[in-house]
């Protein structure tokens, strides 16, 4: 059971100590994309919107000089049975048709049809993707990936000495991709070739972002001060958070403003991005770091037999008592102190010799000075 976060010094915000809201919170973003991709698959065989770049097919680019609608060109194209293409619209002038795969006959057929329907369309472009390039296009990009998490974990273990900030940071970085190709499937956006760039990145940007965190932490524990490990995170964490939130948010505002004033053919792709970034930073704070921490914490567990070694608390006597000596090796907790007599000055307590009769302590020389 989760203790209830510990006060920091100096009031400071714990936000390690509440890292189980934040691992809440990326499950409640994590699980609809998943039963979005299981209720895709289930329903039409494909999880994802994948586009012609991966499925094959065929991408017709047309210049319309007269006023039209994307309902006027689906219209069109419903005579060959293609209802279902992808329609996208860019501009006044211009609009994108992706395709089954067809045949050079049927991709005129259609060019003539749109003609005649608007005369003075011109083809600016056509492309043709053979089911297999797609697949194999699809393969590449998944055995990529997962390479690079591979070398990921050998550099980080080697540049921090330790194989638990590679997992922190490799684990955050599958939290990222896992909100964005959920993303994708909640909203239905096509998957094609520009999806890649978006998933390279959230790598980039979800790595680099952590690597910051993680070397303020190494900064401090370089300084070898008597400060619990989950604290020093925490202090860590709150220095770089200015930096990361600033940095999140300027690319953030980038983006967002080609989201909303680009062309319709880069829509997705900056939509993945402002996804990417916007999760890349959350996760650096909110999964990376925490995962860091339990991870320390389950290893003392081990080590310490199911306990997490707490930092020692002093103990202040009562006013006018002398202090109460520590307990040192052979000596018994159980057995009362020694009385010290009034006049005497309170040295301390020697350990005893296991040895020596009564188990007791002996008591340093000292005192006051006669003069």
């Amino acid at each position: 059971m989760a203790s209830p976060p510990a006060a920091t010094s100096r009031g400071a915000f714990d936000l390690i100590g509440r890292r189980r809201w934040w691992y809440a919170l990326s499950l409640a973003v994590i699980v609809p994309g998943l039963l979005a991709l299981y209720l895709h698959h289930v329903r039409d065989h494909h999880a994802l919107n994948w586009g012609v770049d991966f499925t094959g097919g065929n991408s017709l680019e047309l210049r319309i000089t007269q006023p039209f609608s994307v309902g006027d060109v689906r219209a069109v194209l419903s005579r060959f049975q293609l209802e279902d293409a992808i329609i996208q619209r860019s501009g006044d002038t211009e609009v994108f048709i992706r395709t089954r795969p067809l045949t050079q006959n049927q991709s005129n057929a259609i060019i003539a049809a749109v003609t005649a329907r608007f005369p003075g369309t011109a083809m600016l472009r056509q492309d043709t993707v053979g089911p297999e390039i797609g697949a194999e296009l699809r393969n590449i990009a998944i055995f990529g990936l997962a390479v690079g998490l591979i070398l990921q974990i050998v550099f980080i273990s080697f540049r921090f000495h330790s194989i638990r900030f590679a997992i922190a940071a490799d684990v955050a970085l599958l939290h990222d991709l896992l909100v964005v190709i959920g993303a994708f499937a909640l909203s239905q956006r096509e998957v094609n070739s520009s999806f890649l760039a978006v998933l390279l990145t959230v790598a980039g940007y979800s790595i680099n972002d952590t690597i910051v965190i993680f070397d303020r932490i190494r900064e401090n524990l370089g300084l070898r001060t008597r400060e619990p490990f989950e604290h020093l995170v925490n202090r860590s964490v709150l220095e770089a958070l200015v930096r990361s939130i600033n940095t999140a948010m300027t690319a953030v505002l980038a983006i967002g403003a080609v989201y909303v004033f680009g062309g319709e053919t880069i829509r997705d792709v900056a939509f993945g991005l402002v996804v990417a970034i916007t999760t890349g930073g959350y996760s650096s704070i909110f999964n990376a770091s925490p995962i860091l921490v339990d991870w320390h914490h389950w290893s003392e567990r081990r080590r310490g037999g199911g306990q997490v070694p707490r930092p020692a608390r002093a103990v202040q006597p009562a006013p006018g008592l002398p202090a109460e000596p520590a307990a040192g090796p052979g000596v018994d907790p159980s057995r009362p102190a020694p009385a010290v007599a009034s006049g005497e000055r309170h040295i301390g307590m020697v350990p005893a010799d296991p040895g020596a009769p009564g188990g007791g302590g002996r008591r340093r020389r000292g005192g006051r000075r006669r003069r």
